[in-house]
């Protein structure tokens, strides 16, 4: 079904008709279902949904009901839904800034020093606990999110009274590659019999062998886990070191079978892992170096000429 023929169902126009009930209950309902709608949903159904309700966001008086609102424009991820939000994020009410909190760093686009991220430093120095724990989640999983004023609040929020908080403010700092937090993440792998994936994610962007004897305790007890062995593969320097080889190897007997495939390996941020870029049609095509390998048996040769058979040249 294309735009110009969408159109809401049932379902839909139930839900935004609950929009102008007397009763916040069953407004929060509507908004709820709408909410539920457009998270999986397409790009019409989420443009329609934020024309539905951000003429909303002025005139709904309900606390409880304004915060399942922001939750609509989080799951829509439109970016006409910023300036509400940035207003909003000054609201009296904590569950509405808690929302909109949750809702900015999906709704914008993104750059150094946005307006979402100059917001979400503001409300990381909230005073509602679940308000500062969701801004510095926004804040350490951001990419864009990587200046010294973030860094500077992050490490303010180490010493957050809440743990959760300061938590999350010290796989924000892992993430950055700040050293300084180690002795913070190694205590956040031994505390917990079950790491929060996220403390494993982080160990493994930061990648340091200091690690090492916390993550083999972990392996140990869980020896089927995947993100405990990806975790401890990357913080082991010898491992990272055949990797590398291995994908540098990759690189150079594809540029010699396909140099019009403009192949390069690149590295992103908040991740352990080395990507293989393509230049294949109209869209970019990106494999993850360590899983193309795997595939080989890790041989690189094999790996380049997987690469030519699923991106045959063009006709």
């Amino acid at each position: 079904m294309t735009d110009a023929t969408w159109a809401p169902d049932d379902d839909l126009r139930e839900a935004a008709a609950l929009l102008s009930a007397a009763d916040p209950a069953r407004r929060a309902a509507g908004y709820d279902r709408l909410a539920a709608r457009a998270a999986p949903g397409g790009d019409a159904l989420r443009a329609w949904a934020v024309d539905t309700v951000l003429p909303r966001v002025g005139r709904e008086p309900d606390g409880c009901a304004l915060s399942v609102l922001v939750e609509v424009l989080e799951a829509a991820q439109d970016g006409r839904a910023l300036p509400a939000l940035l207003e909003l994020a000054g609201h009296r009410d904590g569950e509405v800034r808690r929302a909109v909190a949750k809702a900015l760093p999906f709704v914008g686009e993104p750059a150094p020093d946005s307006p979402r991220v100059r917001a979400l430093l503001a409300l990381s120095r909230d005073g509602d606990r679940d308000v500062r724990d969701a801004a510095v989640f926004g804040l350490g999983t951001l990419d864009e999110a990587y200046s010294p004023a973030v860094r500077a609040a992050l490490r303010e929020r180490l010493d957050d009274e809440d743990e959760e908080v300061a938590e999350e403010a010290v796989r924000g700092l892992a993430n950055r590659q700040d050293a300084a937090v180690l002795p913070r993440l190694i205590g956040l792998l031994e505390a917990h019999v079950e790491p929060h994936p996220l403390t494993l994610s982080a160990a493994a962007v930061l990648g340091r062998p200091e690690l090492l004897p916390a993550l083999a305790e972990l392996a140990a007890e869980h020896p089927d886990d995947p993100r405990i062995a990806a975790a401890l593969a990357a913080c082991d320097p010898d491992r990272r070191a055949e990797s590398a080889a291995l994908a540098w190897r990759l690189l150079e007997e594809l540029s010699a079978r396909r140099p019009e495939l403009d192949a390069a390996l690149a590295w992103p941020r908040f991740s352990p892992d080395l990507h293989l870029e393509l230049r294949h049609g109209p869209d970019p095509v990106t494999y993850h170096a360590e899983n193309l390998l795997t595939r080989a048996g890790r041989e690189p040769s094999r790996a380049a000429a997987l690469v030519d058979a699923e991106c045959p040249p063009a006709a």
